[in-house]
């Protein structure tokens, strides 16, 4: 009892060190050099409104400046720039105490008889003491529309002794013909670095021992607000007393450890399910708010986009680690998905378990599409492809096709022509005897788009054995494993059809490969040496559907005519495609140099398929059952 009659009342910090005079403002240094100015030259507005979000010094300005317009002392006969602070009317103002200073809440006074009684019944009545008559309405767009019309006249033309201070935090809500009548001055959120600052400079005057990380998180929830955040500091100072760290802080707040949100980063740019799962484990078992952990993550989001376009720091330490292998694209759509599952889980009966499905959404339905263009864009330029993250993700797999398993190596191999030319499948047995041997020349295509496989190649294979011991198919294989780790050659070589010559080998593209061909023209020596080094006999490599297509095409029917006499009959009789009756049709089907679907008739291709069908297709049709389509 005796400690309660000691102590003497206390004063919340808002409202200890509310500012006083304009120079104590924090944050709105504009404004409060405006209202200066207007007072030293004596242009001094009938009507003022302030806008702007709570807690950012709305009110405080309105009592200042009704304190410049009234202040008497050090002999001023005027309205001043600087308020002493210490006469009757600056006390009594400070208090809420003066007469001649009416302070309205509008939300408490929302009719019309209301607003009459107030203040269209009193406005013509001089002021009883101080200069001028100064009515403050907070809130003033909770009036009702009868109250502001019936306040229209009176802010429009009041009495020369009078001033209106009209405060909102929702200006749009204001009817327009209220804000033409008053001086219009927004109120901007104070930064971080302000309100950080300003809350370590009052930890000083109470000799709290407070350290910059936990004035930055205060300042970071306070949205802007000095009066939140002198509020978050009241409840820090209850909760840990004169020493006030971050730990303490995050504890009071109860906010995501920023181990948890990397994690959950992390899990989001690698798409990992089994970490982001484990998380929310976590969440559970520590007791965390699912609509606290989500506004977290959000936050760190926002400041991760930031800093990815080389702006701000860290949020937390290994952030850039985290985001290494992502684009800014891809951290902007998980960003804006999140607010949209923040905004589900705030309904939702189970939060944790709506959090969690929400977040596998986004890890599912977000794709680094920015990221995919770059390496598409280096593959096509020949520039080596940037190394990514080692954790699995859902563009890789995209980017490459599947290998084929070794057993499959050997199985049949399918057959396809260009659009123009229809289409069939043939097989080959692996072990043909040695009578049915396929003559060395023979064409093969790429292999039709199965729904259930992977787009890769398909060449027939040639049995024929040559004086090394080694068929060109068994060449090719070789350097498949050659370059097994070097994936750009890889891709080249598993994306194009092959035509084996005798001592030259044509890769040609399919529609919608095209663009393999520049990085393919860089790769040919690479090739051929490859091809020398297994075969020991120097193998030309030529692209087809190049600049000089139509030579090599024509080159291709002059190699290939001696090989057209030794066509050779299977077991049934029946003649099997040559390489020179190969490569004209492929020749045929070839794009030409200019650009596909602009210049091509693809009606007469139409046509001159169901008029007329190959005699290759036509024998294959006799061995396999199926049918032809145009």
């Amino acid at each position: 009892m005796e400690m309660f009659e000691e102590n003497t009342q206390y004063i919340s910090l808002a409202n200890k060190y509310r500012p006083q005079k304009f120079e104590d403002m924090v944050g709105q240094e504009n404004i409060s050099k405006t209202l200066q100015n207007a007072l030293k030259l004596g242009r001094i507005a009938h009507a003022y409104l302030f806008y702007g979000p709570r807690g950012c010094g709305k009110t405080t300005t309105a009592r200042i400046l009704a304190k410049a317009l009234n202040c008497t002392g050090n002999g001023n006969k005027k309205p001043t720039a600087e308020p002493c602070g210490q006469c009757p009317q600056c006390l009594e103002i400070a208090q809420s105490a003066d007469m001649d200073v009416l302070e309205l809440d509008a939300a408490s006074n929302t009719q019309v008889e209301k607003v009459r009684e107030a203040i269209i019944d009193t406005v013509a009545l001089a002021a009883s003491r101080d200069r001028f008559k100064v009515f403050i309405l907070d809130e003033v767009h909770m009036l009702s529309a009868s109250s502001f019309n019936a306040l229209l006249k009176t802010i429009e033309e009041p009495p020369s002794h009078v001033v209106f201070i009209l405060a909102t935090t929702e200006k749009h809500k204001v009817p327009a013909t209220i804000v033409s009548r008053c001086q219009t001055f927004r109120f901007r959120p104070i930064t971080v670095d302000e309100i950080t600052n300003h809350l370590l400079d009052l930890a000083g005057a109470e000799n709290i021992d407070l350290t910059p990380a936990a004035a930055k998180i205060i300042a970071k929830n306070a949205g802007g607000a000095m009066r939140d955040a002198l509020t978050l500091l009241d409840r820090a100072i209850a909760y840990a007393g004169s020493r006030i760290d971050e730990k303490m802080v995050s504890e009071l707040l109860g906010l995501t450890p920023d181990e948890l949100i990397k994690q959950a980063v992390e899990a989001l740019t690698c798409k990992n399910g089994t970490q982001l799962h484990q998380i929310f484990e976590t969440l559970r078992e520590e007791g965390f708010d699912a609509n606290s952990f989500l506004k977290d993550l959000k936050n760190a989001l926002g400041d991760l986009f930031y800093f990815s376009l080389g702006q701000g720091s860290e949020p937390f330490e290994g952030a850039a680690a985290a985001i290494a292998g992502v684009s800014t694209g891809f951290l902007a759509q998980v960003s804006r998905k999140l607010n949209k599952i923040i905004e589900e889980v705030k309904f939702s009966d189970n939060a944790l378990v709506s959090a969690e499905v929400g977040m596998f959404t986004i890890m599912d339905s977000c794709l680094d599409i920015d990221g995919f263009v770059r390496r598409l864009e280096a593959l096509e330029k020949g520039l080596p492809v940037e190394k990514e993250s080692p954790a699995p993700r859902t563009t890789e797999t995209l980017q490459k096709p599947t290998p084929r398993p070794a057993a499959a190596k050997h199985m049949p191999q399918s057959f396809k022509q260009e659009p123009s030319v229809s289409s069939a499948k043939r097989f080959a047995p692996a072990a043909a005897p040695a009578a049915a041997r396929l003559p060395e020349d023979i064409i093969s295509a790429e292999a039709e788009d199965e729904p259930e496989e992977e787009a890769e190649q398909a060449v027939i294979e040639p049995i024929a054995v040559k004086p090394d011991g080694l068929t060109d198919r068994q060449i090719w294989d070789k350097m498949l494993k050659q370059f097994a780790k070097s994936p750009f050659v890889y891709d080249i070589m598993t994306n194009c059809s092959v035509t084996f010559g005798q001592d030259q080998w044509i890769l040609c593209f399919g529609p919608g490969k095209e663009f393999y061909q520049i990085p393919a023209q860089n790769k040919l020596p690479e090739m051929e040496q490859a091809a020398l080094k297994i075969s020991g006999r120097v193998i030309k490599i030529k692209l087809e559907g190049s600049s000089d297509g139509g030579q090599r095409r024509e080159d291709t029917k002059k190699d290939s005519l001696g090989a057209a006499e030794s066509v050779k009959q299977t077991p049934a009789g029946k003649p099997l495609q040559t390489a020179a009756v190969a490569a004209e049709k492929t020749a045929k089907a070839v794009l030409s140099d200019e650009e596909p679907f602009i210049k091509a008739d693809f009606e007469a291709d139409v046509v001159a398929s169901k008029e007329e069908t190959p005699e290759e297709v036509k024998n294959i049709l006799e061995i396999f059952s199926g049918e032809l389509l145009a």
